[in-house]
């Protein structure tokens, strides 16, 4: 199962979920300044809802049209390293 964390457009984000290509389910959200409380607990409700354990995710990528330097994907780039910091051998 991978996670992409789709950057719609500013303040957007649409959480996917895939196995082998086909779509499982996708959550729309927005933010504003509190990007890294609200990935954390969104990703986390998304996943509840979904019976997946994070750990278990195969890959989580980035997607959409992100600025590679804006703050939004840093936190979202940083999240992603810590997960993986938790459970090495992943090829996120």
């Amino acid at each position: 199962m991978d996670l992409i964390i789709n950057f719609k457009s500013i303040g957007n984000i649409a959480l996917e979920l895939k196995q082998d290509r086909k779509l499982i389910d996708i959550l729309d959200f927005s933010f504003k300044a509190d990007l890294d409380t609200v990935l954390i607990d969104t990703v986390d409700k998304f996943l509840k809802k979904n019976r997946i354990n994070l750990l278990s995710l195969n890959r989580i990528t980035i997607a959409g049209d992100i600025d590679k330097h804006s703050s939004a994907y840093t936190v979202v780039k940083t999240w992603i390293s810590a997960v993986k910091g938790i459970n090495e051998g992943h090829k996120w």
